[in-house]
Protein backbone atom coordinates (compact mmCIF):
# COMPACT_ATOMS: atom_id res chain seq x y z
CA UNK A 1 0.00 0.00 0.00
CA UNK A 2 1.43 3.55 -1.17
CA UNK A 3 0.96 5.33 2.61
CA UNK A 4 0.35 9.39 2.11
CA UNK A 5 2.87 12.13 2.72
CA UNK A 6 4.44 12.70 6.37
CA UNK A 7 1.79 15.06 8.44
CA UNK A 8 2.88 18.54 9.11
CA UNK A 9 5.66 18.04 11.39
CA UNK A 10 4.67 20.88 14.20
CA UNK A 11 1.78 18.27 14.46
CA UNK A 12 4.23 15.68 14.99
CA UNK A 13 6.07 17.30 17.42
CA UNK A 14 3.15 18.02 19.30
CA UNK A 15 2.37 14.63 19.71
CA UNK A 16 5.61 12.83 20.22
CA UNK A 17 6.33 15.79 23.20
CA UNK A 18 2.96 14.53 24.54
CA UNK A 19 3.11 11.08 24.24
CA UNK A 20 2.57 9.23 27.36
CA UNK A 21 2.17 4.83 26.74
CA UNK A 22 -1.24 3.34 27.50
CA UNK A 23 0.12 -0.07 27.90
CA UNK A 24 3.91 0.06 27.65
CA UNK A 25 3.88 0.17 23.77
CA UNK A 26 6.64 2.22 22.09
CA UNK A 27 6.14 5.65 20.88
CA UNK A 28 4.55 5.36 17.19
CA UNK A 29 6.51 8.57 16.66
CA UNK A 30 9.95 7.18 17.02
CA UNK A 31 11.77 4.17 15.20
CA UNK A 32 10.03 1.15 13.89
CA UNK A 33 9.71 -1.24 16.70
CA UNK A 34 11.01 -4.87 16.49
CA UNK A 35 10.50 -7.99 17.94
CA UNK A 36 6.63 -8.08 17.92
CA UNK A 37 4.26 -9.08 15.03
CA UNK A 38 3.18 -5.84 13.73
CA UNK A 39 -0.47 -5.93 13.95
CA UNK A 40 -0.63 -7.49 17.64
CA UNK A 41 -3.10 -5.77 19.62
CA UNK A 42 -2.64 -4.87 22.71
CA UNK A 43 -4.76 -4.83 26.05
CA UNK A 44 -5.92 -1.88 27.70
CA UNK A 45 -6.99 -3.48 30.82
CA UNK A 46 -4.89 -1.64 33.52
CA UNK A 47 -7.29 0.99 33.72
CA UNK A 48 -9.49 1.34 36.89
CA UNK A 49 -11.98 2.77 35.58
CA UNK A 50 -13.75 3.20 31.39
CA UNK A 51 -13.41 6.90 32.14
CA UNK A 52 -9.74 6.51 32.73
CA UNK A 53 -9.55 4.63 30.00
CA UNK A 54 -11.40 6.99 27.62
CA UNK A 55 -9.56 10.23 29.42
CA UNK A 56 -5.88 8.89 28.29
CA UNK A 57 -7.13 7.62 25.19
CA UNK A 58 -8.63 10.85 23.81
CA UNK A 59 -5.75 12.62 25.06
CA UNK A 60 -3.36 10.96 22.77
CA UNK A 61 -6.23 11.93 20.28
CA UNK A 62 -6.15 15.67 20.30
CA UNK A 63 -3.75 16.23 17.88
CA UNK A 64 -5.32 14.89 15.30
CA UNK A 65 -9.49 14.69 15.71
CA UNK A 66 -11.68 17.09 17.74
CA UNK A 67 -13.67 15.83 20.45
CA UNK A 68 -16.82 16.15 21.79
CA UNK A 69 -17.60 14.18 24.98
CA UNK A 70 -21.08 12.62 26.36
CA UNK A 71 -23.09 13.36 22.95
CA UNK A 72 -26.55 13.00 23.04
CA UNK A 73 -29.21 11.98 20.16
CA UNK A 74 -32.16 10.34 19.21
CA UNK A 75 -32.68 6.39 18.06
CA UNK A 76 -34.76 5.65 15.72
CA UNK A 77 -36.68 4.00 18.10
CA UNK A 78 -37.52 7.36 19.62
CA UNK A 79 -35.54 6.43 22.56
CA UNK A 80 -32.50 9.28 23.86
CA UNK A 81 -29.17 8.05 23.90
CA UNK A 82 -25.78 9.05 25.27
CA UNK A 83 -22.01 8.19 23.33
CA UNK A 84 -18.65 8.64 25.33
CA UNK A 85 -17.33 10.90 22.53
CA UNK A 86 -17.26 11.83 19.02
CA UNK A 87 -14.17 12.33 16.72
CA UNK A 88 -13.78 14.65 13.78
CA UNK A 89 -10.32 14.94 11.88
CA UNK A 90 -8.80 18.47 12.22
CA UNK A 91 -7.13 17.58 8.73
CA UNK A 92 -10.73 16.55 7.30
CA UNK A 93 -10.36 17.85 3.52
CA UNK A 94 -6.91 14.36 3.36
CA UNK A 95 -10.58 11.95 3.95
CA UNK A 96 -12.75 11.05 1.30
CA UNK A 97 -15.54 12.62 3.09
CA UNK A 98 -14.47 15.84 4.25
CA UNK A 99 -17.91 15.17 6.95
CA UNK A 100 -16.40 11.93 8.41
CA UNK A 101 -17.21 11.71 11.71
CA UNK A 102 -17.08 8.48 14.21
CA UNK A 103 -18.75 7.77 17.67
CA UNK A 104 -16.60 6.12 20.19
CA UNK A 105 -17.68 3.71 22.72
CA UNK A 106 -15.45 2.34 25.67
CA UNK A 107 -15.88 -0.65 28.20
CA UNK A 108 -13.55 -2.84 30.19
CA UNK A 109 -13.72 -5.99 29.69
CA UNK A 110 -12.89 -7.25 33.29
CA UNK A 111 -13.99 -10.02 34.39
CA UNK A 112 -16.36 -10.36 32.00
CA UNK A 113 -14.68 -10.81 28.96
CA UNK A 114 -15.74 -13.61 26.28
CA UNK A 115 -18.69 -14.13 23.63
CA UNK A 116 -21.68 -13.17 25.85
CA UNK A 117 -20.61 -10.31 26.94
CA UNK A 118 -18.68 -8.84 23.77
CA UNK A 119 -21.84 -9.28 21.76
CA UNK A 120 -24.44 -7.93 24.26
CA UNK A 121 -21.75 -4.88 24.10
CA UNK A 122 -21.75 -5.14 20.05
CA UNK A 123 -26.00 -5.01 19.66
CA UNK A 124 -25.03 -1.71 21.95
CA UNK A 125 -22.84 -0.13 19.63
CA UNK A 126 -24.89 -1.09 16.16
CA UNK A 127 -27.82 1.03 17.90
CA UNK A 128 -25.74 3.58 18.44
CA UNK A 129 -25.19 3.15 14.30
CA UNK A 130 -29.24 3.96 14.17
CA UNK A 131 -28.51 7.20 16.11
CA UNK A 132 -29.22 10.68 15.32
CA UNK A 133 -26.63 12.49 17.27
CA UNK A 134 -27.09 16.29 17.37
CA UNK A 135 -24.44 18.20 15.12
CA UNK A 136 -23.40 14.54 13.80
CA UNK A 137 -26.23 12.87 12.58
CA UNK A 138 -25.99 8.90 12.11
CA UNK A 139 -22.11 8.11 12.17
CA UNK A 140 -20.33 4.79 12.42
CA UNK A 141 -19.56 3.89 15.55
CA UNK A 142 -15.82 2.75 17.29
CA UNK A 143 -15.59 0.31 20.23
CA UNK A 144 -12.51 0.58 22.32
CA UNK A 145 -11.13 -1.68 22.90
CA UNK A 146 -11.33 -4.11 20.34
CA UNK A 147 -12.55 -7.59 19.99
CA UNK A 148 -9.27 -9.42 20.57
CA UNK A 149 -9.27 -8.09 23.89
CA UNK A 150 -12.66 -9.68 24.52
CA UNK A 151 -12.38 -13.27 22.86
CA UNK A 152 -8.50 -13.29 22.83
CA UNK A 153 -6.90 -14.34 26.50
CA UNK A 154 -3.89 -14.77 24.83
CA UNK A 155 -2.87 -11.01 24.38
CA UNK A 156 -0.60 -9.36 22.01
CA UNK A 157 -0.98 -12.08 19.74
CA UNK A 158 -2.30 -10.91 15.79
CA UNK A 159 -5.68 -10.81 15.94
CA UNK A 160 -6.25 -11.31 12.52
CA UNK A 161 -7.66 -14.98 12.64
CA UNK A 162 -10.19 -16.96 13.85
CA UNK A 163 -12.87 -15.98 15.27
CA UNK A 164 -11.77 -12.54 15.97
CA UNK A 165 -11.06 -11.64 12.67
CA UNK A 166 -14.76 -13.00 11.90
CA UNK A 167 -16.10 -10.31 14.33
CA UNK A 168 -13.85 -7.44 13.13
CA UNK A 169 -15.41 -8.44 9.57
CA UNK A 170 -19.03 -8.97 10.58
CA UNK A 171 -19.00 -5.50 12.76
CA UNK A 172 -17.70 -3.98 9.56
CA UNK A 173 -21.01 -4.52 8.05
CA UNK A 174 -23.17 -3.59 10.69
CA UNK A 175 -21.36 0.07 10.45
CA UNK A 176 -19.39 -0.47 13.80
CA UNK A 177 -15.43 -0.10 13.77
CA UNK A 178 -12.64 -0.62 16.29
CA UNK A 179 -10.29 1.79 18.36
CA UNK A 180 -7.61 -0.12 19.25
CA UNK A 181 -3.68 0.02 20.53
CA UNK A 182 -1.48 -1.89 18.31
CA UNK A 183 2.11 -2.74 19.16
CA UNK A 184 4.04 -0.90 15.88
CA UNK A 185 1.11 1.91 15.01
CA UNK A 186 -0.10 2.69 18.02
CA UNK A 187 -3.49 3.65 18.51
CA UNK A 188 -5.22 3.00 15.64
CA UNK A 189 -8.66 2.75 13.66
CA UNK A 190 -10.07 0.24 12.22
CA UNK A 191 -13.27 -0.41 10.25
CA UNK A 192 -14.00 -3.94 8.55
CA UNK A 193 -10.41 -5.05 9.56
CA UNK A 194 -9.09 -2.46 7.63
CA UNK A 195 -6.58 0.56 9.07
CA UNK A 196 -8.16 3.51 8.19
CA UNK A 197 -5.82 5.93 10.42
CA UNK A 198 -3.40 5.05 13.00
CA UNK A 199 -1.18 7.52 15.15
CA UNK A 200 2.19 6.14 13.28
CA UNK A 201 0.69 5.82 9.64
CA UNK A 202 -1.65 8.36 9.95
CA UNK A 203 -4.30 8.48 7.05
CA UNK A 204 -4.55 5.08 5.29
CA UNK A 205 -7.81 3.47 3.73
CA UNK A 206 -9.95 6.75 5.26
CA UNK A 207 -7.96 8.52 1.86
CA UNK A 208 -10.21 5.89 0.02
CA UNK A 209 -13.21 4.91 2.02
CA UNK A 210 -16.31 6.93 1.99
CA UNK A 211 -16.75 5.60 5.95
CA UNK A 212 -21.02 5.87 6.08
CA UNK A 213 -23.41 3.92 7.88
CA UNK A 214 -23.57 0.79 5.61
CA UNK A 215 -27.67 0.34 4.55
CA UNK A 216 -29.12 -2.61 2.23
CA UNK A 217 -26.86 -4.31 -0.69
CA UNK A 218 -23.52 -4.55 0.87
Amino acid sequence: MVWPEPRPQDVLDVAAARFRPLAGEPSPFGEHPRGDAYNAELSLDRFGSERELADRVLERLAPWFEIRREVTGRHCSGRSLRIDAMLRPRDAGSWRDPDVAFGVEFKLPGGDSGVGPYTGWVAQAVSYTHTDWVGYGRRLVLVCPGAASWLDSASGRDPDRGEVMIAKRLCGQLGVGELVLRWATGLTILVNNGLVWSERRGLGVGRNWRLAVPSGHR
